[in-house]
């Protein structure tokens, strides 16, 4: 397998790459090592995924790249889960993640953009006007749902979503 740096990554700098604490699983995993425990990297939640945002990860674990868009927790990962790695104990909360806008933000930088803010559905990301500047991102936690639809849009890969951690990294 060929390594090749797109030109995106050549000129912002992000490889995709991250440690394992930094790996989102599908929506309603069963935490960090009981997942692993149960998921045996089946396919079947690639597969059920109407937006294509699951794949199989080098661990051979099921794992979200919101690259090629969003969640829309339709549910059709867990139902297709045989295994037991997802399961839907608060059909509320899907998972625990948190979302940060980085530097390279083209608004941080004084470049218009609001890719981010026209996708964004739950108004988590919204934008601070200031008389002569361009307008910056803001972030509400509590409004954002983890979707990751303002991920695959921004053209500066600013936008960076992780798993929230206990003090056990679970």
């Amino acid at each position: 397998m060929r390594n090749e740096v797109s030109r995106r990554t050549m000129l912002f700098g992000h490889s995709g790459l991250s440690g394992q604490d930094d790996v989102i699983r599908p929506p309603w995993s069963l935490k960090r090592d009981a997942f692993a425990k149960k998921c045996t990297g089946c396919g079947e939640c690639v597969t059920a995924c109407p937006e294509n945002i699951l794949k199989i990860d080098e661990r051979k674990l099921a794992k979200v790249d919101f690259s090629k868009g969003e969640c829309t927790f339709c549910r059709d990962c867990v139902a297709s889960c045989r295994d037991g790695a997802l399961v839907m104990l608060d059909p509320e909360t899907p998972w625990s993640l948190s979302i940060s806008i980085e530097g390279k933000c083209l608004a941080m930088k004084g470049i218009e953009c609001r890719a981010c803010d026209d996708q964004c559905e739950p108004r988590a990301i919204r934008f601070r006007l200031t008389a002569g500047a361009v307008a910056v991102p803001q972030l509400d936690q509590h409004q954002c749902t983890g979707c990751g639809a303002c991920v695959s849009v921004c053209p500066s890969e600013a936008i960076v979503i992780k798993p929230e951690l206990n003090e056990e990294g679970e």
